[in-house]
């Protein structure tokens, strides 16, 4: 009875909890780090809010930001903003376990738990390889894409500066960041360059697409070529579970559909597709179908883009990436089971059918429920920002479902929002960051329910 009670007084914060706290910590760390005179060209500080917002983008892994990061910020500064940028991509509960790692600690089940919790995962079964793999396998990416990047920037700046550019931009790309140091316009002046463009759209898929699902391709591919080559082995339709299967389909079908779309609303516009050639047009198009789910890059003018393209654009955002990697938004599972449990409705199917394997009813409750959480949150922040951000509605809410998404692509708001406007993005970013679900989860206690069975009720609905 005594030991009990001490175990339950001793984790004094939830799982959930720890995690939402750790990312809070970690920005107000980056917050007095940035503040600090010696991290800005200037030499003079920096004022709280703007140090609190780029602490918050870089560890949200955002992108939006109040000051222009190459010229305000000094090398120290961008030193400090590339670490909180791994730390928030990669996750603080996983760079703590780096620490267990190194100094050979052994992994307490509560931890094992928590690093689960995480990376959304069902149980802790294999979870430190899991963690492991997930660390070796970023430096993997993120060498290559600076590898990649080395190839055009250090020709262009320099071995030093070359070599600068292409580690931070291959890291901001990878964890969806979006945060450069090239130019206040970010990618805008290499639209044409069809090098970079490539690079940093493999590294923010690569980003998106979830750690869990590199993990499965990674054994699957292995398998194919034993298949193919010795006979032995699965072939990769067969290794790839449900979730994985969801993810890369869903992945290309939204950016696919969204390039051949962006295509379609802008080739006429003279102030975005319009003023360029065909070839370089479709690419522009599907950059930016690539950079709307979270990563924040652009090589188009957000102001100039149609009315649709910006309805496209805020759909794109509010989606984001795939569970357990490094993107925001209600992640493209959210929105794959809610439409199957849609198309199940109208068949008047019982059980929904993805890939032959029923999906469970929790799932499909979750779903709605990150999905209805979300557009609440969403809509409240767009009503904030009406009183206190005067302008453009539609730059409001563009700049609103930017920060919740993790995007950090706006329509030239962000260095003028006001300081009421800095803090509600600062909370919108942060929240996008941890998912609204969390924030709630962590702020309400969980009791035991009474397995008691109501008799059925009649609502009519539709």
């Amino acid at each position: 009875m005594y030991s009990r009670r001490k175990t339950k007084q001793k984790h004094i914060f939830s799982r959930v909890q720890v995690i939402t706290l750790s990312f809070l910590v970690a920005i107000l760390i980056g917050t007095g780090l940035l503040m600090l005179p010696m991290m800005s060209v200037t030499g003079k500080a920096t004022p709280f809010v703007d140090a609190m917002f780029t602490a918050t983008t870089s560890v949200c892994v955002t992108g939006l930001v109040t000051v222009t990061t190459a010229s305000h910020w000094s090398e120290l500064g961008h030193l400090v903003i590339l670490l909180l940028i791994q730390l928030g991509g990669l996750g603080t509960i996983t760079l703590m376990s780096l620490a267990f790692f190194a100094t050979g600690r052994r992994i307490s089940l509560q931890n094992r738990l928590l690093m689960a919790d995480a990376f959304n995962l069902d149980n802790n079964q294999g979870i430190v390889r899991f963690v492991i793999h997930v660390i070796r396998d970023s430096l993997i990416v993120e060498a290559i894409g600076a590898l990649a990047y080395a190839c055009y920037f250090v020709p262009h700046f320099g071995l030093g500066r070359g070599s600068w550019y292409a580690i931070f931009h291959s890291i901001s790309a990878f964890c969806n960041a979006g945060i450069d140091l090239l130019a206040p316009n970010s990618l805008i002046n290499y639209a044409g360059n069809w090098w970079l463009n490539f690079v940093t759209m493999f590294l923010i898929i690569c980003g998106g697409l979830g750690f869990t699902v590199w993990n499965e391709l990674g054994h699957g591919l292995v398998n194919q070529y034993r298949y193919r080559k010795k006979g032995r082995g699965k072939r990769l339709k067969t290794t790839l579970s449900q979730h994985s299967k969801v993810v890369l389909l869903t992945t290309a079908i939204l950016i696919l559909g969204g390039a051949v779309l962006y295509y379609l609303f802008e080739h006429n516009n003279p102030a975005t597709l319009g003023k360029v050639g065909t070839a370089q047009a479709m690419l522009e198009a599907l950059f930016q179908s690539v950079t709307t789910r979270t990563a924040g890059f652009v090589t188009i003018s957000q102001a100039d883009l149609t009315i649709p393209s910006v309805m496209l654009t805020v759909f794109l955002m509010f989606i984001g990436g795939s569970p357990t990697g490094t993107a925001g938004g209600v992640k493209t599972t959210t929105l794959a089971v809610i439409m199957l449990e849609v198309k199940a409705i109208i068949k008047g199917e019982e059980d929904v059918i993805c890939f032959r394997r029923r999906i469970g009813r929790q799932t499909i409750r979750k779903a709605i429920a990150i999905t209805v959480i979300s557009v609440i949150v969403s809509v409240m922040a767009v009503l904030l920002m009406y009183f206190i951000q005067p302008g453009d509605m539609t730059d409001n809410i563009f700049e609103v479902y930017s920060a919740l998404g993790t995007v950090g692509i706006s329509r030239d708001l962000t260095p003028d929002l006001t300081t009421a406007a800095k803090y509600l993005i600062i909370a919108c970013m942060y929240l996008g960051r941890v998912g609204p679900a969390s924030i709630l989860l962590a702020l309400t206690k969980r009791e035991h329910q009474a397995d008691i069975k109501y008799a059925a009720g009649n609502i009519r609905v539709g």
